[in-house]
């Protein structure tokens, strides 16, 4: 059984798909807020990192699904156009700081 599902698997998309979300995840809010967590509580490091990791893997999932609907109705291009406006735009309101302000008591 284990020899015919790792003979399956696609390991190409797998190593790039391991490789895109761990870059991209390091240094952001999450690995920030994990690593306070962490701090706040050093008895139980255990408990913050399996937290983490089971919010990780339960977003990625939801993540999929929905990737995976998209694709059924639209084309990968226009999958890729909409991904560039939404980061393109996101990207603009952040720098003139239509969102993400934080006030810093």
């Amino acid at each position: 059984m284990w020899k015919d599902l790792f003979a399956r698997v696609e390991w190409r998309i797998f190593f790039s798909t391991l490789g895109l979300v761990f870059l991209s995840e390091m240094g952001d809010k999450t690995q920030i807020s994990t690593l306070f967590l962490a701090s706040a509580k050093p008895n139980y490091v255990f408990w913050v990192a399996l937290g983490s990791a089971s919010a990780l893997i339960c977003t990625s999932f939801i993540e999929v699904i929905i990737g995976s609907s998209l694709a059924r109705f639209l084309k990968p291009q226009a999958i890729r156009m909409v991904s560039a406006v939404v980061f393109i735009t996101l990207g603009i309101l952040l720098v003139f700081g239509v969102i993400g302000n934080i006030a810093i008591k």
